[in-house]
């Protein structure tokens, strides 16, 4: 595959303008090479996420390694390093907890929901609620018609998707669509067995002991916590005191426990894992800018799209920078071989390309630049938030609540 295509500024700007989509799949292995665990996310009730797919005509057992959800947190992440390490310019709002050192501050490249986030909603900006204040306005009344509010203060919302469903009118409020989305998945897939011991070296014997008035423990059956029956009694292996024996649980053909029907989360292993990433460009084409008047612009329109294009191929190359996506623990996945971004035309020609983070970085700052000159700027400083009272309360109360402190 020859990848001597050069993506540059006015090469991405044509793309924007009529191209069907970017698209990356990246081959990844385990670190630990062939044949060696991963560990899938869980999710309710402790499971996996399995489910079948479709391959070259085939029915491939298949599990979830990183959700489309999880890999824009983790693009935005991304940005949000690069953005410190002063590698792109990009708005930026933060509440800012000063009262919880190991905090900080929360940014919109960090709240599950961006700028609409219930932490910005109960917020103040110069002691007006954030929603009520200009640039709460200005992204509560963006459409797809009228998307300037959302690009000037939190363009990731356009490009990573966004449902402003925590404000007045919950379910009807701002909804932007993904414009870039990206999941890495598991292919042919085998469920492991899950094993568990510990040896205790006080050598501690599973005997009774009871509970005290503050939930603690005692030996003294004259200071425990009394109950209907007398004495609150528990045991050392509830307090992860005594052996636990080694224990071994195996899958079924449902993926759960063949002796006690609950889910087996032994790790799997698996024929092959892809991180497969999309940008939707009629998505992007969907969005208009018109200037302040509300008078159609093409020009601003085409400007802020490139933006919005250049902003996601930035993510996902300082993502892929890293070497490795390390998802969790014992899920270290490296990439297997180079693998090529995919420019594919309206006509689904595709035409292959390479882009490192510098390049990305470079492209993005040339469409930044643009979009300036066509009147799209940007804050050059981040709008700091103040946590209302009340959401200060309710933090120190559920730390209180949870023993985590400060």
């Amino acid at each position: 595959m020859s990848t001597d295509f050069i993506l540059t500024l006015d090469r991405l700007q044509a793309a924007v303008a009529g191209a069907a989509a970017i698209r990356l799949r990246q081959a990844l292995e385990p670190a630990g090479g062939p044949g060696s665990k991963v560990f899938p996310p869980t999710h309710e009730g402790g499971q996996y996420a399995w489910e079948t797919r479709r391959v070259d005509g085939q029915d491939v057992r298949c599990v979830l390694l990183d959700s489309v959800q999880s890999q824009a947190n983790r693009c935005e992440l991304a940005l949000l390093d690069a953005l410190r390490d002063g590698r792109l310019r990009l708005p930026l709002i933060e509440a800012r907890f000063a009262e919880f050192s190991n905090l900080g501050a929360v940014s919109t490249l960090e709240a599950p929901h961006r700028i609409a986030d219930a932490i910005f909603r109960d917020s103040t900006l110069d002691g007006v609620p954030f929603r009520d204040s200009v640039i709460g306005q200005a992204f509560i009344e963006s459409t797809i018609r009228d998307a300037n509010g959302l690009f000037r203060w939190c363009p990731t919302a356009l490009v990573f998707g966004m449902w402003d469903s925590t404000g007045s009118v919950g379910g009807l409020g701002t909804k932007f669509a993904r414009a870039l989305s990206a999941e890495i998945i598991g292919y042919g897939a085998q469920a492991g067995v899950h094993t568990s011991s510990r040896i205790d070296p006080l050598g501690i014997k599973n005997i009774e002991i009871y509970v005290t008035p503050d939930e603690d423990w005692t030996t003294d059956a004259g200071a425990a916590k009394q109950g209907k029956s007398g004495p609150e009694k528990t045991k050392p292996s509830a307090l992860n005191h005594s052996n636990i024996p080694p224990t071994l649980s195996v899958a079924d053909d449902n993926y759960t426990s063949v002796k006690k029907g609950e889910p087996i989360r032994g790790g799997v292993t698996l024929d092959r894992a892809e991180l497969c990433a999309v940008l939707s460009l009629p998505g992007l084409r969907k969005l208009r800018f018109p200037r302040a008047d509300g008078t159609p612009d093409a020009a601003r329109n085409a400007a802020a799209r490139t933006v919005l294009a250049a902003l996601a191929l930035a993510a996902l190359a300082l993502q892929r920078e890293q070497g490795g996506l390390d998802l969790r623990s014992r899920c270290l996945l490296i990439p297997a071989g180079l693998a090529a971004y995919e420019l594919i035309a309206a006509d689904g020609s595709v035409t292959p390309f390479t882009l490192d983070a510098e390049a990305a970085c470079a492209l993005f700052e040339a469409a930044r630049l643009a979009a300036e000159a066509a009147g799209l700027e940007w804050p050059s400083q981040p709008v700091v938030l103040e946590p209302q009272p009340k959401l200060i309360a309710l933090v120190r109360r559920s730390r209180a609540a949870t023993g985590t402190g400060d």
